[in-house]
């Protein structure tokens, strides 16, 4: 009777997982259909990765309303991982969505790129549910692994090939820094449950293996800030972002930024409070770092795709923000990151789409100066590229408006006032950096040199204007009645 009790306990867990299984096997079965591909089976890659991701958001939409904060203390199957899911498999479906015109029109027909974008998002979702410091090493490696592939999947480009090499070796690097600091703390604490680590870590950072647990912190720290290309761990993401495949661009900058933010955040509730004054001053300067630096950077850019690579660094610093102060405002915070995360993933998911229908991709033209005197060639391209852009800089009335206002008073109202002037001032700074391929745009007469190279079959695909349409229209109706998505946000809090 107990075995029986045991399993139906463990029912709405099962339930929960079940996102993950559904990634799984059809990423199992899209990798066979490659191993054993006969004829035109090639064809139905994509269809497979989106039924299976449609799959899993339809099983973490339903499970949603019951999950609770239970699980197994590896697995959190609570309302903040299923949300998580929704948000990572969506961003996901616009990367398949926008993959097939991508690859078919850059000659890239060999099977394999829609398996590893769903093994990559097995590993996002299995990073969203960890509550446990070994889980999320292995999550993060499941991730990471087809990550570097989907970078440098087109492997006759030096650009992808470079960037994926850079990738792998800085993520090596945060590897061991990160299985360094599980050493420290398995040897100092005893467990490597997040749920353990907040109830003793007052009780060994006043011991004598004080300096043993925050040195393992630390560096476990430093392995999570490399996946969210915090600074001073970014030098990987711009070659990476602008090398890679523009679809595993808009993978890297949406769903895996999500599930390591996401992670982040339970490392950080774990120790935020115990932490005190230490925690608080290293989170605060790590954040404001990657702020500024991402969007100055992003100032001096003229490749479009380098400066959205920028723009996401600064825009996961300005997300990071919220780790600061999670001891006194944890519920605001983690409702002021869920709401930002899905604002920059729609924005950033946008933007990423209408590069590709302009025909921009590795190894073509993607300096501003094409841009010039877009809105008279190109008009639809244009008006979407700079709604994306004016969001992702946090202009009124776009989403991106919405989310950064509610983050930088979230902050503010927490006592962290240097923090939110920092991140109004990166914000300004963003604005600043996307005016300039909006104006020329708009307002600089196109010439024969200046002309976007799009290429023939990407601008008028179907696939491409969904994409455009839907993020478009999130953009905007969001913006303005945010209320829904305002609902589900705090439902999903679980702090």
């Amino acid at each position: 009777m107990n075995e029986i009790a045991q399993a139906i306990g463990r029912i709405p867990m099962i339930g929960a997982l079940a996102p993950l299984c559904s990634i799984m096997v059809a990423a199992v079965v899209s990798l066979m259909i490659v191993a054993f591909k006969k004829g035109k089976a090639l064809a139905a890659e994509p269809y497979i990765a989106i039924a299976g991701l449609l799959a899993a958001i339809s099983v973490a939409w339903f499970a949603w309303p019951a999950a609770s904060a239970g699980g197994s203390p590896a697995l959190l199957t609570d309302r903040l991982a299923l949300a998580g899911i929704e948000i990572i498999c969506a961003a996901a479906i616009c990367a398949v969505l926008i993959s097939r015109p991508y690859l078919a029109v850059h000659g890239e027909g060999r099977g394999g790129f829609y398996g590893l974008v769903l093994l990559s998002v097995f590993g996002m979702s299995a990073l969203a549910f960890a509550g446990d410091l070994i889980a999320i090493l292995i999550a993060m490696e499941a991730m990471s692994v087809s990550l570097f592939a989907l970078t440098g999947f087109m492997r006759d480009r030096p650009q992808s090939v470079e960037g994926s090499l850079k990738f792998f070796m800085m993520s090596a690097f945060a590897t061991a820094f990160y299985c360094m600091g599980l050493a420290f703390i398995i040897g100092s604490l005893g467990s490597t449950s997040l749920a353990t680590i907040a109830q003793r870590f007052d009780y060994v950072a006043s011991g004598e293996g004080r300096s043993v647990f925050l040195f393992g912190i630390a560096m476990v720290f430093s392995g999570l800030a490399l996946k969210v290309a915090a600074v001073p761990f970014h030098a990987w993401a711009p070659d990476a972002l602008d090398g890679a495949p523009t679809p595993a661009s808009l993978l890297i900058c949406t769903s895996a930024r999500a599930a390591a933010l996401i992670a982040f955040l339970r490392l950080a509730s774990a120790v935020a409070a115990p932490g005190g004054e230490l925690w608080h001053g290293m989170a605060a300067a790590i954040s404001a770092a990657t702020i500024l630096w991402g969007a100055l950077a992003a100032m001096r850019q003229e490749s479009i795709k380098r400066m959205l690579s920028y723009l996401s660094i600064a825009g996961g610093g300005l997300m990071l923000a919220v780790l600061p102060s999670l001891a006194q405002a944890g519920s605001m915070m983690t409702r002021a990151l869920l709401f930002n995360l899905i604002a920059y993933s729609i924005s950033m998911a946008g933007a990423f789409a209408a590069l590709v229908a302009l025909g921009l991709g590795p190894g073509e033209p993607l300096d501003q100066r094409h841009l010039c005197g877009l809105s008279r060639t190109r008009p639809w391209s244009a008006a979407a590229l700079s709604l994306f852009l004016l969001s992702l800089a946090g202009l009124p009335p776009t989403l991106g408006f919405t989310g950064r206002f509610y983050l930088i008073m979230a902050v503010a109202k927490a006592g962290d006032v240097a923090l939110a002037a920092v991140a109004a001032a990166g914000s300004a700074i963003m604005l600043a950096c996307v005016l300039r391929p909006v104006s020329a745009m708009y307002f600089r007469e196109p010439s024969q040199q200046a002309r976007p190279h799009a290429t023939t079959g990407l601008a008028g695909s179907s696939l491409l204007i969904a994409v455009m349409l839907a993020c478009a229209l999130a953009v905007i109706a969001f913006g303005i009645f945010p209320q829904n998505l305002l609902a589900f946000v705090y439902a999903s809090s679980p702090l």
